[in-house]
């Protein structure tokens, strides 16, 4: 039972613990996991100590769920340190961290001893067994193409959740050379020579059971390297652990703020570690930046947000390097935002990218935008209908005049296209007539009347035409939830991530005139 007495905040249309001093954080694991805003998140895509995050995944899958974040903290609790000190940082702190790390490279360079001298020959002995390495000298490199590609051949290789058992479907097989996305095609072709070739042939695609079987020559391989003696383990094993005790200390109250709670986004003086930096497009900043890995699976999932949302490819020439991100458009209008518009984006670490937006989700952002919008619409609608009878006219125009170039009518014909263009103008004078004498008459009505009913009646006019869609678009910003973007970028979020209107302008900032 929690003996714990919890203090709370209300913050994206949630209660959210309070996370205030070391005794919160000792409890941790009396929490109700339902109340934890998120129970796991990737190791990747992230603005935050990396090595950390390496130490607090003890299974080593990418991931850090809650369990191993309750691990850390008893971690912590086992080596005697006070808690509160994750909250009073000092340069103490980084000056030890930098001891160990120091430390730890000098202990890289010591002589291992005669026993473990002993341990890595017959480790290395070992590696060179058939059964090890099953291409030879080319083991290494052939496993490391096939690491490459491991994840996506995986991907391809699974099958949907909802599959029957017994299928008249084909079964999928891979090609190596042709149709595969650009971003892969290297890697792919690099893979097919190093991996497939000698071991099942020639191919022009892959199967899934030949797939199967290369993973399973290299399995030998790779258990090997795992089992690589450790030299000074022990002397490594205690360096570990102070280096695991500084980074907690340095850095587990951010954590925390960016995964029990989202302090961190909810302060508008502070990022969490999942924004990624700042766009700034069509005189706008947007800070709600993230890390995106596949724009089509990514969109598919972050569309259920009720967000507007920006897809953008980042470049570096000088570096060569490119990268995907999507951006939250929370403010401001979205009407000069389409796929092709250039922008840049700043990162955290204070480098300029060249960005390019390659889709647009879209979604009013503001009321004011949704007030003008059925206006917008109706206008758009009459340019089309008056651009499409133009159009019609024209080209009767122009398919007439070359029938009458290629033949040259007769005098009944003149006649006939005569009385045919009188009672064409005939008809358009009558039409044109019947216009004026409706707008005479409305003009006669509105002549007459004084002038206050006539603004009420405009006003009237502009209030049903707008009304609805403002009250539509209140109710769809109120529904806009982050937690379905994070989702997307591999996140398990247990809260829902709402925000009001007065923090989506700090999250779209634009420009004031």
């Amino acid at each position: 039972m929690d003996s714990h007495e919890w203090k709370w905040f209300r913050a994206g249309g949630t209660a959210q613990v309070k996370l205030e001093c070391g005794e919160d954080v000792a409890h941790l694991a009396e929490l109700d996991p339902k109340q934890w805003f998120a129970i796991s998140m990737p190791t990747t895509g992230v603005r935050f100590d990396q090595r950390m995050l390496e130490l607090m995944d003890s299974d080593n899958d990418g991931r850090i769920r809650a369990d191993e974040v309750v691990e850390a903290i008893e971690f912590l609790k086992s080596k005697g340190v006070d808690l509160d000190c994750i909250y009073h940082t000092t340069a103490e702190d980084e000056n030890a961290l930098a001891d160990v790390l120091s430390r730890q490279g000098d202990l890289a360079k010591l002589e291992p001893s005669d026993d473990e001298k002993k341990a890595i020959s017959e480790w290395e002995e070992k590696g060179k067994s058939a059964d090890v390495a099953v291409l030879g000298d080319a083991t290494a490199s052939a496993e490391a193409a096939l690491g490459a590609v491991e994840h996506v051949i995986d991907e391809f290789f699974t099958p949907p959740a909802d599959m029957p058992l017994v299928t008249e479907a084909p079964d999928v097989a891979l090609p190596l050379r042709t149709h595969l996305n650009p971003k892969y095609l290297e890697a792919i072709v690099d893979f097919a020579e190093k991996c497939v070739k000698p071991i099942v042939g020639e191919r022009e695609e892959l199967s899934r059971l030949e797939w199967k079987k290369i993973k399973g020559a290299f399995a030998a391989y790779r258990a090997w390297v795992a089992s690589k003696p450790v030299v000074n383990a022990a002397a490594k094993a205690a360096l570990d652990d102070e280096e695991r005790v500084l980074r907690y200390k340095l850095h587990l109250a951010e954590f925390l703020e960016n995964y029990v709670n989202m302090k961190r986004l909810y302060e508008r003086d502070q990022l969490a570690i999942f924004q990624t930096g700042t766009l700034r497009i069509d005189a706008k900043e947007l800070n709600l930046c993230f890390h995106v890995d596949g724009e089509a699976a990514h969109a598919a999932l972050a569309e259920k947000s009720n967000c507007c949302i920006l897809y953008l490819k980042l470049t570096r020439p000088a570096d060569k390097t490119e990268r995907c991100i999507c951006a939250v458009v929370t403010a401001g209008k979205v009407a000069g935002l389409y796929v092709g518009r250039n922008g840049v984006f700043c990162d955290r670490d204070g480098k300029f990218w060249e960005a390019v937006v390659t889709k647009v989700v879209e979604s009013q952002v503001s009321l004011r935008e949704a007030f003008w919008a059925p206006w917008k619409k109706m206008g758009e609608g009459i340019a089309a209908a008056v651009k499409k009878f133009l159009g019609d006219k024209q080209a009767k125009g122009e398919a007439a005049a070359q029938a009458a170039i290629a033949q040259p009518p007769s005098a009944g014909q003149n006649s006939q296209a005569g009385a045919a263009m009188a009672s064409s103008v005939a008809a358009i004078g009558i039409g044109v007539g019947m216009v004026g004498a409706a707008f005479a008459s409305l003009m006669a009505v509105v002549s007459s009347m004084p002038w206050w009913k006539i603004l009420i009646g405009v006003a009237a006019m502009v209030v049903a035409v707008s009304l609805p869609s403002v009250i539509l678009t209140w109710f769809k910003l109120r529904r806009r939830d982050l937690c379905a973007i994070l989702n997307a970028c591999g996140w398990a979020i247990n809260r829902p991530m709402k925000f009001s209107m007065c923090l989506a302008r700090s999250f779209t900032r634009v420009a004031k005139h």
